[in-house]
Formats: C-alpha cells, sequence, structure tokens
C-alpha cells in the first residue's frame, strides 16, 4: 500500500511538474556578478578574478571602482571598460550567479558559489522545492548592469535572451516561458518585449511577464548618487553582506557611479515627474525637467550628454502586450526630493524629503505599470505594503503570488 501511495505520488508530482511555465529570471541593477582582468593579458593574469562583489572590491576598493567605471565615446554614444580592463558577465542561463551577490575570487562553476550576499536564492530554493529544476525549468539571464538597455542590444545580450527562452521553451516540453524581472530588470525586460521580438514570437513563446518592483521611472535617490554620492548599502543592500566599505567611500564610488550609463538610465524621468521639484540648492531649484542645468551646476556636463543618449530609451512605457503582473511594494520610506545647502554638491543634503514606495523605488516609478490597464488584454497588478526594494524578492507572499502565475498552466 505504501509503494501504491508513493507511486501515485509521484505521478501526480511528475504531472504537476509538467504543467509549470518554466521561469527566466532578469536580475536589476547590481545584480549580476562581474568578473574581470587585464586587457591584454598572458598566463596567470588570464584567469577571470571576481569584481562584484569580488575580494578587490573589499579590500582594493578604490581599484575595484576604477575598473568598474566606463568611458563614455560623446562622438559615437558608445561605452566601454576602463582602458586595460575586461570585465565579463558570468553564469548566464544558470541561477547560482544571481542567487548570491558575492563572487569567488576566481570564476567557478556553480558547485563552488560562495552562499553569500542572498539575492534570489530564496526565490529559487522555494521554487525548486515546488518542482522546478535548476539549470531546465528556472534560469536567469544576468547583464552587465552598468550598461542601459541600447548598449545590451548593441553586446548581443538581448539575441541570446531570445535563444535561450526558444531553448527553454523546447526542452520544457514546448511550455511558453514566464518572464520574473526585478527592478531595472524590469525596463531592461520591457525593452526586449517592444523592440527586440514580434507580438507572434510572444504569442508561441512568453506565458508572462512578472516585474517585481520595477524601476520604469527609475528611483529619485539615483539622483542623490550623482550629485553627492551614495554608501554601497544605501544602493544595494546585499552588498553589506560581503564588504565592510570605509565610510570615506561615498565620494570615491560617486565618481564611478557618474560614468555608468544604467545610472543616467535610472534617473526620474519627465513624463512621470513633471514639474516636481526634485532638488533643491541655494541657488535655485531643479525639476526632472532642468537635468542640463542640474548637470551643469553639479560641474559634470558630460553627464547631461549621457543622459539624452539614453532619454529615449522605452519613451512612453509603451504596453509589452503580453499577461503582466506588476508586483511592487509600497509604505516603505522613499526618498523623493533633495534639499542642499551652500555644499552642494560635494555635501550630502541637509534634508531629504520621503515619500512613499520601496526604499528605492518610488510608487510613482513603480505604478508606471498602470496604464497598461487600458492597452493590452490581461493586466494585473498588486501591492505589497512593507516589501523592501530588495527584499521583496524574498518575500514569502511574493513568492506565493508568482507562484499562482506559473502554477496557473496546471
Amino acid at each position: 500500500m505504501a509503494v501504491l501511495t508513493f507511486v501515485i505520488a509521484a505521478i501526480v508530482l511528475g504531472a504537476h511538474v509538467e504543467a509549470l511555465s518554466p521561469i527566466l529570471i532578469v536580475p536589476g541593477l547590481m545584480g549580476s556578478q562581474l568578473f574581470s582582468r587585464p586587457n591584454p593579458c598572458s598566463g596567470y593574469n588570464c584567469v577571470w578574478k571576481g569584481l562584484w562583489i569580488g575580494t578587490d572590491l573589499c579590500f582594493s576598493t578604490a581599484r575595484a571602482l576604477d575598473k568598474l567605471s566606463l568611458e563614455y565615446n560623446e562622438a559615437t554614444n558608445t561605452y566601454g571598460n576602463k582602458t586595460g580592463t575586461e570585465i565579463k558577465v558570468s553564469g548566464f542561463g544558470g541561477t547560482c550567479k544571481v542567487e548570491y551577490l558575492a563572487s569567488n575570487p576566481v570564476e567557478t562553476s556553480c558547485t563552488w558559489q560562495l552562499p553569500v550576499g542572498n539575492y534570489f536564492h530564496t526565490f529559487v530554493g522555494y521554487f525548486a522545492d515546488r518542482g522546478y529544476q535548476r539549470g531546465k525549468s528556472i534560469r536567469a539571464a544576468p547583464y552587465d548592469w552598468r550598461l542601459a538597455a541600447d548598449q545590451l542590444y548593441l553586446r548581443g545580450y538581448y539575441n541570446n535572451v531570445k535563444s535561450l527562452i526558444e531553448e527553454m521553451y523546447t526542452s520544457n516540453g514546448r511550455r511558453k516561458v514566464t518572464l520574473v524581472s526585478h527592478s531595472m530588470g524590469g525596463p531592461v525586460t520591457l525593452f526586449f518585449l517592444n523592440n527586440v521580438v514580434t507580438q507572434q514570437w510572444k504569442n508561441t513563446y512568453i506565458y508572462a511577464f512578472i516585474p517585481i518592483a520595477p524601476a520604469w521611472s527609475g528611483g529619485n535617490k539615483m539622483l542623490q548618487a550623482q550629485i553627492s554620492g551614495l554608501k554601497p548599502s544605501e544602493l544595494t543592500p546585499a552588498v553589506q553582506d560581503v564588504c565592510n566599505f570605509p565610510p570615506d567611500l561615498v565620494f570615491r564610488l560617486r565618481t564611478t557611479v557618474r560614468t555608468l550609463e544604467s545610472m543616467s538610465w535610472l534617473l526620474p524621468k519627465p513624463s512621470v515627474w513633471g514639474n516636481t521639484v526634485l532638488v533643491t540648492t541655494p541657488k535655485r531649484s531643479y525639476t526632472a525637467n532642468d537635468y542640463q542645468a542640474l548637470f551643469q551646476d553639479m560641474g559634470y556636463p558630460q553627464g547631461f550628454k549621457m543622459y539624452t543618449g539614453i532619454s529615449l530609451i522605452n519613451a512612453g512605457f509603451t504596453a509589452p502586450k503580453v499577461p503582466v503582473y506588476c508586483f511592487y511594494g509600497t509604505n516603505v520610506q522613499t526618498a523623493e526630493s533633495f534639499v542642499y545647502n551652500q555644499g552642494f554638491p560635494d555635501s550630502q543634503p541637509t534634508r531629504i524629503v520621503y515619500g512613499n514606495g520601496d526604499g528605492t523605488v518610488n510608487l510613482k516609478s513603480a505604478e508606471v505599470c498602470l496604464k497598461w490597464k487600458k492597452e493590452q488584454t490581461y493586466f494585473v497588478s498588486k501591492s505589497f505594503s512593507g516589501a523592501e526594494h530588495l527584499a521583496i524578492v524574498q518575500t514569502t507572499a511574493v513568492l506565493q503570488a508568482v507562484e499562482v502565475v506559473v502554477t496557473s498552466l496546471a
């Protein structure tokens, strides 16, 4: 009798697993492990070493931040690594490099992944317990988060994502794939759905799109990161699980942040914030329509050129025309505007005005997706009170909500 019960349970579980929609994770800002090596290199120097978040960042911080910086070519509106440095993203197609943010000293397989800096580990483990298989029915598409969608496109990222989705569809019994994004992964995925693939392709391969804590209009604290700087833990809390940074790191990190295309992409959008005052100094006030003046007064006019080079990506936030489940956190104190004294831009704000959001993404930004209710056939939104920006992908209520979506094939 016990054997029969086991067999029946196995058959039921097998049938359930066969009905699950495969999951592809698209992580957020700073949510992919990066490895670096000298360029050119020879011998042992050609070994890929952990950069984000690796021992170099923890113990040779200035050198690591210099490696993470980008060089902007204004004439071609393109970005490249710092001269003498080559950087790669690790773990495309697997999950281990997004489950944890701490990278090993040298690049290794998932078998030797350092279990520090939990990001998607709780999420992946939750679905593994429910029949998903790492590397088959639940996978990830990490990317170089220093870049915005246009540069990712030029570097072949989206072609790789398209091929990965088609492979997942085929290897999982021709079941449509659910895209689960977090934070900046939302606009990264939206660009893919609206600009890279056709509606016929989406109808064939995509079951649903679940943006979690989506930074459609960035996050207003990215203004502070560009103006006066933020601590690493204020950019992504998981970093404090890996490194203990010195307190004087803020300005050094600001120098790196200003070179990253993604940081310009994540500035609050004029279409969302309009003429709301976001920054105030003794000289004047600035809205999202005043970035040229703001960057000029910051002493960083190139920043406006970088911003204008990507300002039209995802312009209008067009509905992706696939079933969407937009999940986001609310009722967490979230920086909205910043007041500076005479020390601007080299001193921290004397006052920060807070509003609603998840601690990083403002509610106005997360709820941009609500406009899609009128633009496509199937749209669902759900807010989670108290769900913080990073912790939301580890929150049981959110995991259960995702589970309802991906198991509705059953």
